[in-house]
Parts: C-alpha cells; structure tokens; sequence
C-alpha cells in the first residue's frame, strides 16, 4: 500500500507555495468568470476566505499565518487581476475588520468575528456619516453608545457609504454618551447585522460591493464595545493607525489593478500605432512609479507595530498610488475608442470602479495639503531628539535633513529648475491651495529618490515640473 503524506494547509505552506496556492484558488473560484456589473456571489467570496485569502491579515494564534507585510500586499495584488472590487472586498475584510478585530478585541469578540468571517458573510467596517467627513470625522462623529446598564446598552448610529454593508456585522465606530455628552475618544462595537437597518446605494461604479446607509437604533449587549484606549489621546492615534496602516496596504490593491491594466492593454490595443505606443508608455510609466511603492511597504512597514510615525508616508502612498493607477485606467478607456465606454467592458470597469480610490479614506487633494504640513513639521522621532525646525528654512533644507527621505534615498541629482522653487519656499509661507501642490511635488520627490531607472525618474520630475507651474499659477 502507498502512503501519501497529507496536503499541506495554506496556514503551514512556506511564502511561495501559499502565493501559488491562492493564485490557484482564484483561476478556479472564477474558472467560469466574473462579472463585475452584480454584486459578488457570497459563495465564490467564502470559497475565496476558505482557501486561505485572508490568512496572511491573521494572527497565527487564530490559525493565521506569520506577520508577513509581503504576503499581505501579495494577496491584495493577486485579487486585483480580478477586478477592483474583489481586491477593494479582500482590503475591507483583512485591513478593516480582521486587523482592528484582532487588536481591538477581546477573545470572545476576536472568536465571534471570525466565525461570521470564515463561515459567512463576514464583516464591515462603519466609520463615515452623511455629515461629516474628511479630517473632521474623528472629531464631528455622531454616532454613540451609553449604558442602560451593566449588561446593556443603547446604540444611535448613522454609517454612510460603508463597503460591505449587508455582511454578518459591521465594526461600527462610536463614542460613548455619558450625561447627554459625547466623549472625544471613539471606541468600536461588533454589531451583528440583526440590530442594522441598511439602506442600499446605487452606485456608479463597484457595482459588485453592496454600498449602503446603515442606521442602527437599537439596544444591544454590552460585550459589543471594543475600547481602544482608555485615555483620548492614546484612543485617537489608535483610531488613527487604522487608517494609516490601511493607507499603506492600499498600494497592494491598487498595484494589482494597474498590472490588470497592463495585461489588458497587451489584450486589446495594437502597437503600430506612434499615439498608441506613447500612450502605452505613459501607462508603464505609471506602472514603474507603482512598482516603487509597492516595494516600499514590502520592506518599510510591518503588519504588527504601531504605523502612526509613518502618516506622511500612507498620504503619499494612497495618493499617488490613486491617481496614477486612476490615470492608467482613463488612458487604456481611451484607447480602446467606443469599445471602452460599452457597458460592462473590463477596461470601463477599471476605469469607472478605480475612480472612488481617489476619494475614500481621504481625497486626495486633502491628503497633498496633509503630506505638505507633515513634512514642515517635526517628526516624533526629531522631537524625542529635541530637534526645533527652523521655520525660516528652505523646502530644500527639510528635503536634504529629513531623515523620512534619507532612509529610502538612492545617490540622486535634482535639477537646478526644481532646487531653484524649494530654495523660494520656507516652511510656512505657502497659503493653503499652494499647500496642495506643493504636497504632490513633496510625494513625487519621495518616490523619485527611489527610483532605480532614468526614464522613471524623468517621468516623475516632469509631473514635479507641472505642479510647479500650478503652484506659482495658484499664488
């Protein structure tokens, strides 16, 4: 008689084997095809969490895998070569809800999650309000919770435009009301979906994630909370690092869509063509500029400590990586003439689905003006130091001291043109539109002194070169 050893479990399988394994896993779940005009069928979604797809956001305790950063973007990429909503759903689930789940809750929520994760529909997160948004959510939130008693108590909420809205339960953000006040730190509840009245989107695009209004109004055990703190300076970063960390795994979603990009422009778009072939070019681009900040996470950020001191850096990634990939998508929609505007066409799914990333989590023109205040401000590690700047300096100063620079920096030249417009700023003379601008050649200049090929830097210092002109345009 053979004896076979038993198949290894995606938990046990080494980094290679586990990435050949859930790109397997999806050319079957989708062997028939996908489409992206209805909403995702929860079977192939479960089949999906079932063959690992969520491992690598797992802790190992849970049966998880070993804190990889690289799995994690990996499995982001691998599912944005099926569309942006099956990368944007598997981003939702692992950076929303299993993370905040794992780090926020006790053993018994952490237990609850995870059965509704990985045997049914799984989970949301309810952060945004039809009121507010951008900066102020944090401080404007609504929603709350109080006591009625030890074991109770009463949930007001209104989440707006949540991903995920119909699943099992939503992570809902909320502060506690005390005396008819609100506190200023928020806190978590696991909400199962029989306490939420959800009120569907219809939506442009991401036709294949339900978006909703959610309204809960409802009294509810008391095991629901999830303090993140119990002080509110410590419960706002922590509320904080949710984000952040998200921002920086984005790159992972986004670069997967934009190697969808590139794989159907191979598809559809002929070569012999000179626009054609500058147009492809300009997409590669875009590509490379990608395939930096993809790295960057890989290697800079780590899936189980804090990520607060890398806000300047999540802004970067989550802009850039929105607006490049965004433009990609728009190029290949073009290219493809009438075809690309037929409803249902792969390359207007990209195109009109990708468009939201510019917005959630942030718009990023918001996010440009935050990456600029960032930079003139003094890193926690410089104040650790006793490390003042100097408000009289120069851009080109805080560019040449700022250590956020010098750790990912290659040998680089900046042209006179671009050291000439740092060397006409100091750190608190831009009005606030020229802020934005002055962002995005901040973020453009952090991938530039990575970049490893001259044609991607050439790129990147023409983009530099624009938003120069927009600056001096604005002011």
């Amino acid at each position: 008689m053979i004896h076979t050893e038993p198949s290894a479990q995606p938990s046990t399988m080494d980094t290679a084997a586990f990435l050949k394994h859930i790109e397997s896993a999806f050319r079957r779940i989708f062997s028939d095809g996908i489409d992206l005009m209805r909403y995702l069928p929860e079977d192939k979604w479960l089949a999906l969490k079932q063959a690992g797809l969520l491992l690598p956001f797992l802790d190992k305790k849970y049966g998880g895998r070993k804190g990889s950063q690289f799995e994690i973007q990996e499995v982001l990429r691998i599912a944005g070569h099926y569309g942006v909503p099956v990368t944007l759903r598997t981003g939702i689930e692992g950076a929303l809800v299993l993370q905040p789940l794992q780090e926020f809750g006790d053993e018994a929520q952490v237990a609850q999650g995870l059965e509704m994760i990985f045997k049914g529909e799984g989970g949301g997160l309810g952060v945004t309000e039809p009121e507010t948004s951008g900066a102020a959510i944090a401080r404007e939130m609504q929603s709350y919770y109080e006591y009625i008693d030890g074991q109770t108590i009463y949930v007001n909420a209104a989440k707006y435009w949540q991903g995920n809205s119909q699943s099992d339960f939503l992570l809902v953000a909320a502060k506690e009301r005390k005396n008819g006040k609100l506190a200023k730190v928020i806190d978590l509840l696991l909400v199962p979906k029989t306490y939420i009245r959800c009120e569907t989107l219809a939506s442009e695009g991401l036709r294949a994630v339900r978006y909703a209004v959610n309204r809960i109004d409802a009294e509810m055990p008391a095991t629901a909370v999830m303090k993140l703190s119990q002080s509110d300076a410590a419960g706002l970063r922590a509320f904080q690092n949710i984000f952040i960390r998200s921002r920086l795994q984005l790159i992972g979603m986004t670069h997967g869509i934009m190697e969808y990009t590139l794989e159907n422009l191979e598809r559809y778009v002929r070569n012999d063509i000179r626009f054609v072939d500058y147009e492809r070019r300009e997409i590669r681009r875009r590509h490379q500029v990608s395939e930096i900040l993809y790295r960057y996470v890989c290697h800079s950020v780590s899936p189980v400590a804090p990520v607060a001191h890398q806000l300047m850096e999540a802004n970067i990634v989550k802009t850039l990586a929105t607006e490049y990939t965004y433009a990609a998508a728009q190029m290949l929609q073009k290219l493809l003439g009438a075809k690309g505007f037929e409803r249902g066409h792969t390359a207007g799914n990209i195109a009109i689905d990708i468009r939201p990333f510019t917005i959630f989590e942030g718009p990023n023109d918001m996010l440009y003006a935050e990456i600029y205040d960032q930079f003139v401000r003094a890193t926690a590690e410089e104040k650790e130091a006793g490390m003042k700047l100097d408000k009289n300096q120069t851009l080109l100063d805080r560019l040449q001291t700022d250590a956020r620079f010098a750790a990912v920096a290659r040998d680089y030249t900046l042209p006179e043109d671009i050291r000439s417009f740092l060397q006409e700023h100091t750190l608190t003379d831009a009005c606030a539109l020229q802020k934005i601008f002055i962002g995005k050649i901040i973020a453009r200049l952090f991938v530039f002194v990575q970049a490893e090929h001259e044609d991607t830097a050439a790129f990147l210092l023409n983009d530099i070169r624009k938003d120069i002109l927009d600056c001096r345009y604005c002011g």
